[in-house]
């Protein structure tokens, strides 16, 4: 039996973020499930995702931006070792989200649905 993971979902709609365990892979985890608050789409943001407080409007904004142009938390690693000493940290502000986004397009996850 594998390890079970953690992964953290959120919904934009309502900012309220929650947890699902699973023994599958984090590659084999649903990408959405229905938020249990709102009834709308919660989106998957892996094991590493804090949630900020659902009334901190500028940070669920950040989220937000982040999320469509394709950044759902992920680790990014760059360098040649790629250990996890290499990890890009996520920005703190909008002002740094814009600069990641830019930066590290090449690492964020291509959906096929447009989002």
């Amino acid at each position: 039996m594998s390890t079970p993971y953690n992964m953290a979902f959120a919904c934009l709609d309502c900012c309220k973020s929650f947890k699902r365990e699973s023994n599958v892979t984090p590659s084999e985890f649903p990408l959405e499930l229905k938020c249990p608050n709102c009834g709308s789409v919660a989106h998957s943001f892996g094991r590493h995702f804090k949630a900020p407080k659902a009334t901190d409007k500028k940070q669920w904004d950040k989220i937000r931006f982040l999320f469509e142009h394709g950044f759902r938390f992920q680790k990014i690693r760059i360098g040649k070792n790629q250990t996890h000493h290499d990890t890009v940290p996520y920005p703190e502000t909008m002002e740094q989200a814009r600069e990641f986004v830019m930066k590290y397009k090449d690492y964020a996850i291509k959906s096929t649905n447009g989002i």
